[in-house]
């Protein structure tokens, strides 16, 4: 269990930054049709675009659905994003840790946590930071009561900024990634919304590569 939350949790982390790396990995010159012929990948699905022009340099089942798991923490993060960049939150503004978050998302879920204690009000930003390094569900589900009352509400936040982006093989359930047979996504969708993120939000941005937290006297990288 330990081992597969940490690949959730590489892979949320990784997954803006590998949009930067990939493309600086890749020479200037390099035609679409270069990188099809010589990038490979062993994963079900995969893209890799070129972060300036938007042009697709690989992609390998692009558009095959899957259960996003964690990476909808991606979505979740955008939508807070949106919400400070429209005012109607900050970054110092603090949400209280409700029972069922820490309930569901906490330290007594046995999942991915950040260890805010319930019922402590902790600042936006603190909780992006958890939910970005570690894939704390009780740092999601925070953020989506804070912002939208209840994960449900939240939920259509989030479904309607896919909308906003054109993404047309994502449905999202919750902020979370929690099974959810409704709740899917594609590579070509969650490349789609990495490259809004880095070229919207440049600020928020280094939160992706915070390398450690601690809270509760829990410190995790």
């Amino acid at each position: 269990m330990a081992r597969a939350e940490g690949s959730r949790r590489t892979l949320l982390r990784g997954l803006l930054a590998a949009a930067a790396v990939c493309l600086s990995a890749l020479p200037l010159s390099l035609a679409p049709a270069r990188a099809q012929s010589t990038f490979q990948t062993a994963a079900p699905s995969a893209i890799l675009v070129d972060f300036a022009t938007g042009a697709i340099l690989f992609e390998k089942d692009s558009e095959k659905s899957f259960s996003p798991g964690g990476v909808v923490k991606v979505m979740t993060a955008l939508v807070v994003f949106e919400e400070i960049h429209l005012g109607k939150i900050t970054p110092d503004s603090t949400f209280v840790v409700s029972e069922n978050a820490w309930r569901r998302g906490g330290g007594p879920s046995g999942g991915a946590a950040m260890f805010v204690p319930v019922k402590n009000p902790t600042r936006v930003d603190d909780l992006l930071v958890g939910m970005l390094t570690v894939g704390g569900n009780d740092a999601a589900i925070t953020l989506a009561e804070g912002v939208a009352g209840t994960e449900l509400a939240f939920a259509l936040k989030m479904n309607e900024t896919g909308q906003k982006l054109g993404l047309t093989g994502s449905e999202f359930r919750n902020a979370t990634g929690f099974a959810d047979p409704a709740q899917r996504s594609t590579a070509r969708d969650m490349a789609q919304v990495a490259r809004y993120i880095i070229r919207t939000y440049p600020n928020f941005y280094p939160m992706f590569s915070v390398p450690d937290i601690e809270w509760s006297k829990v410190k995790q990288r």
